[in-house]
């Protein structure tokens, strides 16, 4: 996997290169530099939320890696763990593989409900709560 992502951002930073030597390449490079900021700190925002936030800061930072060095190799240090691991994952048996699973889904799951929980104890959930509160009253610790 490692070198068909290798080649695609080859190939993106190759086509990077040309739009610089269009008319309007002058714009290239600022344009890019803000749209990858903007797009890494929407991600970090939304890091603690469900959905795509870890991935929303991988993309940003695959954008910035287009004009600048350090996320090229933070970039291709990723794409080499990733390698690592997908190589490791491959070794290990069927049982290894379920208990890992099973474990991940577990762990989403308590961050999800802890999150929740945390939204409605803090009462960012209020719009919800006629339609949550029977629920919640019948929990053994409510």
């Amino acid at each position: 996997m490692g070198e068909a992502v290798t080649r695609k951002v080859d190939q993106i930073h190759r086509h990077h290169a040309r739009m610089k030597e269009r008319k309007y390449g002058w714009a290239v490079r600022p344009a890019t530099l803000l749209i990858g900021w903007l797009v890494v700190i929407v991600g970090l925002i939304t890091i603690p939320f469900p959905g795509p936030g870890w991935f929303t800061v991988f993309v940003g930072i695959g954008i910035l890696s287009l004009e600048l060095e350090w996320p090229n190799r933070l970039l291709r240090w990723g794409i080499r763990q990733y390698d690592r691991f997908e190589a490791w994952w491959k070794r290990q048996s069927r049982g290894v593989r379920i208990v890992g699973i099973v474990l991940l889904v577990m762990l989403i799951w308590v961050v999800f409900v802890g999150i929740f929980w945390g939204m409605w104890a803090w009462g960012m959930l209020d719009w919800a709560k006629p339609t949550l509160q029977p629920w919640v009253d019948k929990l053994p610790w409510a």
